[in-house]
C-alpha cells in the first residue's frame, strides 16, 4: 500500500501551484486548500483514484440542484452551500492526489474542467432559484439572474483558456518574477472572490441580502467577462502590430 506524507503533498503544492494561486485564486488558497490536502492525504491509503475523487465532486452538483428545487428554501440554502463547499474542497484535492500518486492524466484534467464548469452554472442557478422561492412574484426571476451569472462566468473562463492557447507565455517570461501593477492587484483580489460564491451567498442570506448578493454576482461576472475579452483583444492587437512591423 502506497504511503504519502501530508508534508510532501503540501510541499508539492508550494513548489507547483502556490504562486499561481496567490495571483489568481486566493479564495481557494485561504478557505479550501488545507482541507483539500487532508482529503488527498486520507485518500491515498484507501486506494481512491484522482478521477474517482473528481467524480465524487461532480455528484455534488446535481444534488445541489435537487436540494434547491425540492427542499424548503431555508433548508435548501444550507444544503446547497454545504454541497458547494464540499465540491470546492474536492476540486482542490484531486490534483494533489494525482501528483501524490503520480497519476496525472489528460482525462483527469478534462473531467476536472468539465465538473468545474458544471458547478459554476448550477451553483449560481441554485441561489437564484432559492431567492425566487423565498420571495415569489418578483418582476424579474432571480433564477434568470443566477443563470446569467453562470453563463458569464463560463464565457470568461473559455475566453481565458483560449487566450492561453493563442498567446502562450515564453519560457523566459514564465520563469521571470512577476511585477505587480495596481491593476494586477485589483484583478487578483476580484478573481479570488470567484470560489467564495457559497460563503458570500450564505452570509448575504443570513443578513437578508441574498438578492443584493445575486446582483453583485451579476456585476462581478459581467466585469470579469468584459475585462477578459477586452484584455485579450488588446493583446491580440499588439501581437498583430508586432507581426505587421
Amino acid at each position: 500500500m502506497k504511503t504519502v506524507s501530508l508534508s510532501s503533498i503540501i510541499a508539492d503544492y508550494r513548489d507547483r501551484k502556490l504562486q499561481e494561486e496567490i495571483a489568481t485564486d486566493w479564495g481557494s488558497l485561504v478557505f479550501y486548500r488545507m482541507p483539500a490536502f487532508l482529503v488527498a492525504w486520507a485518500m491515498v491509503p484507501l486506494g481512491v483514484t484522482p478521477n474517482q475523487l473528481t467524480l465524487l465532486g461532480a455528484l455534488m452538483v446535481p444534488a445541489m440542484a435537487l436540494a434547491a428545487w425540492f427542499l424548503p428554501p431555508g433548508e435548501a440554502m444550507w444544503v446547497v452551500t454545504i454541497l458547494a463547499l464540499a465540491f470546492n474542497v474536492l476540486d482542490c484535492a484531486d490534483g494533489p492526489l494525482a501528483r501524490a500518486l503520480n497519476r496525472s492524466s489528460l482525462s483527469g484534467r478534462y473531467m476536472d474542467f468539465a465538473a468545474d464548469i458544471m458547478y459554476r452554472n448550477v451553483a449560481y442557478g441554485c441561489y437564484g432559484l432559492i431567492a425566487d422561492r423565498m420571495w415569489p412574484g418578483a418582476a424579474f426571476p432571480w433564477l434568470a439572474v443566477g443563470l446569467c451569472c453562470g453563463l458569464l462566468a463560463t464565457y470568461a473562463r473559455v475566453n481565458r483558456l483560449y487566450a492561453e492557447k493563442l498567446f502562450p507565455a515564453k519560457p523566459e517570461v514564465a520563469q521571470a518574477p512577476r511585477r505587480w501593477s495596481a491593476f494586477d492587484v485589483g484583478f487578483s483580489f476580484l478573481s479570488g472572490l470567484d470560489t467564495l460564491l457559497p460563503i458570500i451567498a450564505v452570509l448575504a442570506w443570513q443578513a437578508g441580502m441574498l438578492r443584493g448578493a445575486l446582483l453583485w454576482f451579476l456585476l462581478f461576472t459581467a466585469a470579469d467577462a468584459v475585462v477578459e475579452v477586452v484584455g485579450n483583444y488588446m493583446k491580440a492587437r499588439r501581437r498583430d502590430s508586432g507581426i505587421g512591423g
